[in-house]
């Protein structure tokens, strides 16, 4: 095992801990079942999906956590159960709660298709043979 996969394991095992004690002081018990599965399944999922944001249970209000799983409860009801670890994390990533904390994707400005073909032939490094010169020394009638 490596050491990224490691230091993962143990966030995930850290924040997986903190969720199931918030769940536990709620009322929640780790082994009753949640529809077909434990409410300990669920903290892991949404344990998991925190750590993959970079967000540790501190950082969040309790009663968010609580009603997240009160969302995955309701998800869990109306959507399709084999694909359960799916639906939590795209609920709990949809919140608006948990929304304000994640990063949006670094998106790069695009300016348009000429300038992504220019920054394409100058990485090949044939930039003057891309762009023909069309100022006024330019004939079409120029041998080539």
């Amino acid at each position: 095992m490596d050491q990224l996969t490691t230091l993962q394991h143990l966030e995930y095992l850290e924040t997986g801990f903190e969720v199931s004690k918030i769940l536990a002081q709620a009322g929640y018990g780790m082994e009753a079942p949640a529809f077909v599965i434990t409410w300990g399944q669920v903290a892991e999922v949404l344990a998991h999906t925190l750590a993959d944001y970079g967000l540790t249970p501190d950082r969040l209000d309790k009663s968010l956590l609580i009603d997240l799983v009160q969302d995955a409860q309701k998800a869990l009801e109306n959507d399709h159960v084999f694909s359960w670890r799916d639906i939590l994390r795209a609920n709990a990533t949809s919140n608006p709660g948990i929304m304000a904390f994640l990063e949006l994707p670094d998106m790069e400005d695009d300016e348009g298709p000429l300038t992504e073909l220019y920054e394409n032939a100058t990485r090949l490094g044939d930039d003057e043979a891309y762009w023909p010169d069309g100022g006024a020394s330019a004939d079409f009638f120029d041998d080539f």
